[in-house]
């Protein structure tokens, strides 16, 4: 199982590697009235953490469910 991990690990880091060295390009980042320039491979990086952030706090932060009864009784 660990053998099949460590696989996997390097995969995914080998097609990480791909995907940066294929978006190091530079793109303008415009927002309101601030203007940025920054590689593509940074913004998709922080595209993903705040939406693993916003996914993190969305699944902690579920009501606790209420039972449901049965109307067939």
């Amino acid at each position: 199982m660990l053998k099949l991990k460590s696989t996997v690990a390097i995969l995914l880091g080998a097609f990480l590697l791909l995907i940066a060295f294929q978006n190091m390009s530079t793109v303008e980042l415009t927002f309101l009235f601030w203007t940025m320039e920054t590689r593509r491979i940074v913004l998709i990086a922080i595209c993903v953490g705040i939406g693993f952030l916003l996914g993190r706090i969305t699944a902690t932060h579920k009501p606790k469910s209420r039972e449901f009864h049965s109307l067939d009784r």
